[in-house]
């Protein structure tokens, strides 16, 4: 049973760092958009998101 116990603890840990990183990304791309307007770009709560899919996209 050990080394199912340690399994399901390292994916609990894991899941919640990819949710801290998660939100830190996402207060990260709000604060820079907010200091930072783009006038040619979307405006809105998820114009943050296009420009997300756009970079990935190349």
């Amino acid at each position: 049973m050990q080394p199912r116990t340690n399994a399901g603890r390292r994916m609990r840990n894991s899941v919640v760092l990819a949710l801290i990183v998660a939100g830190l990304w996402a207060g990260f791309a709000l604060t820079r958009g907010a200091t930072h307007p783009d006038e040619s770009g979307p405006v809105g709560p998820v114009a943050h998101f296009s420009r997300a899919v756009e970079l990935i996209r190349g």
